[in-house]
């Protein structure tokens, strides 16, 4: 029955082939501020230093990334190949509704800054917005 199997009258799926390729990633803890915002920040470690990026630069990157309801300051490191992208939310984060910007943040960082090898200290493949998908192949 293709992969199915009966236990006592409910339908089974076997799930573990899928499951091993499920890769638990811990996204930065969002830490309320006194004057009402919330911030979290993204460490990312690109694939090559990005030295000749000016100030300027970054700061364009940031208003790049940055939504009506949140704003983005990307800080680089004195190493040139890693970056806290700190993200400034004007309302609750726990809400969940950032999900989908913090994973365009990534995307956009990796597509049109520098590509990223790390984020949080997690291989770019763990997260699923940077992810080689089938279809992108």
């Amino acid at each position: 029955m293709g992969g199915l199997n009966s236990q006592e009258g409910f339908v089974v799926d076997d799930y573990s082939k899928d499951a091993a390729n499920i890769v638990k990633v811990v996204f930065p803890e969002a830490k309320a501020q006194e004057d009402g915002t919330w911030v979290q920040e993204w460490r990312i470690r690109t694939v090559g230093a990005v030295n000749l990026v000016s100030d300027d630069d970054l700061a364009r990157l940031g208003q790049s990334l940055s939504q009506p309801d949140f704003w983005v300051q990307p800080v680089r490191s004195p190493a040139g190949d890693s970056f806290v992208l700190r993200v400034v939310m004007f309302s609750d984060a726990k809400q969940g509704r950032f999900l989908l910007h913090s994973y365009g943040m990534l995307r956009f960082f990796d597509e049109h800054f520098a590509r990223i090898a790390f984020v949080e200290d997690r291989p770019r493949n763990d997260w699923s917005a940077l992810r080689a998908w089938p279809s992108q192949e």
